[in-house]
């Protein structure tokens, strides 16, 4: 699925010792990213990338601009609503949970049919290579392994897009190099549409396109 970026701008406002300044994180951003394009954002700290993933996400909302999902216009849309799979740094799994449990957790909120969702979640295991790992708890798991755990989640329920925060910082390098392609095949088998940030330029030119950012701007 296309996303588009019209205008989007993102100020926050901090008041201290009674002074209230404004500080703008994101700044009219305007970009196109094609359907089935793995897109990397890369820059430094404080450069606004993860403000913008929150805002594709819907954890924030932007101050100024739209926020397009193919035609639609998702920039009041709930998280949640948004169709979108989310990978984070730190794997965010349940230890007291089994694999299976953390990938099923997600579609039975979403209320799917019993069935349907074991045969998706066991579907998504076997795409990222974790079938045999299902009755396994998180500490039991290898970091690759529980980032694997966490994309099978994230694409159980066929999301369009996937919106990933640092998929690979607590990895290896060997390791980081495989989730990577295990993203590129996600995208390419279901085309899929990833946005994600990374602060590894090596990372970074794994993605089709690089997306540049520095003090709020697209360089």
């Amino acid at each position: 699925m296309e996303i588009r970026l019209e205008n989007l701008t993102k100020v926050f406002t901090t008041k201290r010792k009674g002074q209230v300044s404004n500080v703008v994180a994101v700044n009219n951003m305007n970009i196109e990213i094609p359907s089935g394009t793995l897109v990397g954002l890369l820059g430094p700290s404080g450069c606004g990338k993860s403000t913008t993933l929150y805002m594709l996400s819907g954890l924030q909302k932007p101050t100024e601009g739209k926020i397009f999902f193919g035609e639609e216009d998702v920039t009041s849309v709930a998280p949640e609503k948004r169709g979108i799979g989310l990978v984070f740094q730190n794997y965010a799994l349940y230890p007291h949970m089994t694999v299976l449990q953390n990938i099923l957790f997600p579609l039975q909120n979403m209320k799917v049919e019993k069935e349907e969702a074991l045969a998706r979640a066991k579907e998504a295991a076997r795409l990222v290579q974790i079938d045999e790992l299902l009755d396994r708890k998180p500490s039991e798991l290898s970091g690759g392994q529980q980032q694997r755990v966490a994309i099978a989640r994230a694409i159980a329920n066929k999301p369009k897009i996937l919106i990933a925060d640092e998929p690979t910082g607590n990895l290896d390098s060997k390791t980081e190099l495989e989730v990577m392609s295990l993203l590129k095949r996600c995208v390419k088998d279901f085309n899929q549409t990833l946005v994600m940030i990374t602060h590894n330029e090596d990372i970074a030119k794994m993605a089709d396109r690089v997306v540049v950012m520095k003090d709020g701007n697209l360089k």
